[in-house]
């Protein structure tokens, strides 16, 4: 016998308290005195002694009482042979599970199994009718599926499964396709979403919490961020038969504060847009920026060190210029920046044409400007777990050109607060694989449903622990009426 919860078992001591109490209200007998012995005949022995043993088995009665009661608590269990049972709860089907796993649950033979999930994570002990139950409740889990030798596996079979097992059940079905959902791009007025792992087959709906906001049937969706109030959207696509992964969650992209920094002397930016300015002295002055930011350094020949962190994207100006510049001034224009984020054939032609420069040939850098003679001018780079970081040679002669308009809001996509939004996809269905690649003596097929099942074997009413709780009270019944005779 087994106990689900046997710390219930320290209180059937408390039976114990039942032949103290009694012991201690024991009176003394105390002689009395008989005038005449013809009364002997009514005080006879045989008498006492049944009330002594009425009395102790009123105390015995009592005892069973308060031990059943609690055994009843421990959860008692009289186990024949024991049969371990692993149970795939992978994320793919599992929230439709109770439209298969009874249909599997029903195979299995009629025995007391030993129950796991994903990730080793023990159930407890069960007979076949209570399998069910303990899963109702029991989430999906993308844990490593352990394989666990003379053990029976159920699956519906979507995951790689191990090949230890003695037996296993899958479903009977065909292999399914599941779309992969994948962002395209991305700024902080819209993001673009598209299928990237096979054809387009279905619809795109997005909602908030409550309403339909866009039904799209093309192969690629626009979340219109700039047209929609909402901070959080959820994206569902139903062009496969896997749901679990078909419905995506989606938060606005925020841009971080743009904060310009002017050194001593440096031209005025007063049309560039930004949130915040400040006048650089010493390096204190750059305690008190945000711990997050993009940072114009206006003016500035080097790059303090306190910036020198990835939470930070920095676009440096150079100082005060030293060199004549008469050489050509060129745009990269195979770089995205200029596709992305000049609006209008004729801005692409624009670009800043310095007569002067600080004399740095930036080859370090990615080039978005550079000379007829091949001098990087102007570019960027992604330092390892440091910033990203805008360099030009020269300094801002108009803040308004089109060109630092187009390098903010390239800025500002480049540090999005994306990190909330990822797309989830639980891979290809490996059903057919798992099928060729397991021992067929050993595989079984249960059916397979699209519905929930309706009816089901109802559970056994008379456990251990209820038939504890009946003779408990039955024994307090017996009890009661010895008391009373």
């Amino acid at each position: 016998m087994v106990f689900d919860s046997p710390q219930w078992l320290w209180a059937t001591a408390l039976a114990l308290v039942v032949p103290i109490i009694h012991l201690l209200g024991r009176r003394a007998i105390e002689p009395v005195p008989i005038p005449s012995l013809m009364w002997l005949d009514q005080y006879k022995t045989q008498d006492r002694r049944r009330n002594k043993l009425k009395e102790w088995l009123l105390v015995l009665l009592r005892m069973l009482v308060i031990s059943l009661f609690f055994i009843s608590l421990a959860g008692p269990r009289i186990l024949g042979k024991t049969n371990s049972l692993v149970v795939d709860n992978a994320p793919v089907f599992w929230s439709q599970k109770e439209s298969w796993l009874p249909l599997a649950l029903d195979r299995l033979p009629k025995e007391t199994y030993k129950l796991s999930v994903r990730g080793g994570i023990s159930l407890g002990t069960f007979r076949y009718h209570e399998l069910e139950e303990a899963l109702k409740n029991w989430p999906a889990s993308t844990a490593p599926l352990q394989d666990i030798k003379e053990s029976t596996l159920i699956s519906a079979g979507f995951t790689h499964l191990p090949t230890g097992a003695s037996h296993y059940y899958l479903p009977k079905r065909k292999s399914l396709f599941n779309s992969e959902i994948a962002l395209l791009s991305e700024n902080i007025r819209e993001q673009t979403a598209t299928i990237i792992n096979g054809p387009h087959n279905g619809s795109w709906e997005l909602r908030d919490s409550s309403h339909l906001i866009l039904e799209e049937f093309d192969s690629v969706v626009s979340i219109p961020w700039w047209s929609i109030a909402s901070n959080e959207l959820f994206l569902f696509y139903t062009g496969d038969s896997i749901v679990e992964d078909n419905g995506q969650k989606l938060y606005r992209p925020h841009r971080l504060p743009i904060i310009a920094i002017n050194a001593k002397g440096a031209p005025n930016l007063s049309s560039l847009p930004v949130d915040r300015r400040l006048t650089y002295r010493n390096a204190t002055d750059l305690t008190q920026l945000p711990s997050k930011a993009i940072v114009v350094l206006n003016g500035f020949s080097f790059i303090p060190d306190i910036l020198n962190n990835e939470d930070y994207l920095l676009l440096r100006m150079a100082n005060a210029p030293s060199k004549e510049l008469e050489e050509e001034v060129l745009p990269v224009l195979e770089e995205n920046f200029y596709q992305d984020y000049f609006i209008g054939a004729s801005d692409q032609n624009l670009w800043p044409n310095p007569k002067r420069w600080s004399g740095e040939n930036m080859t370090q850098l990615q080039p978005l400007l550079r000379t007829s003679e091949g001098i990087v001018l102007a570019g960027w780079r992604k330092n390892t777990n440091g910033p990203t970081i805008y360099e030009q040679s020269f300094s801002v002669e108009d803040s308004d050109h089109p060109y630092y308009r187009a390098l903010l809001q390239w800025a500002s996509d480049q540090q999005l607060q994306k990190n909330m939004t990822e797309f989830v996809n639980y891979g290809e269905d490996k059903y057919d694989v798992n099928v060729k690649g397991l021992d067929g003596a050993k595989l079984q097929y249960y059916s397979w449903s699209t519905t929930p099942t309706d009816t089901r074997k109802p559970i056994q009413f008379w456990s251990e622990s209820k038939i504890a709780l009946a003779l408990a009270l039955f024994c307090a019944l017996i009890a009661l009426i010895f008391a009373k005779i």
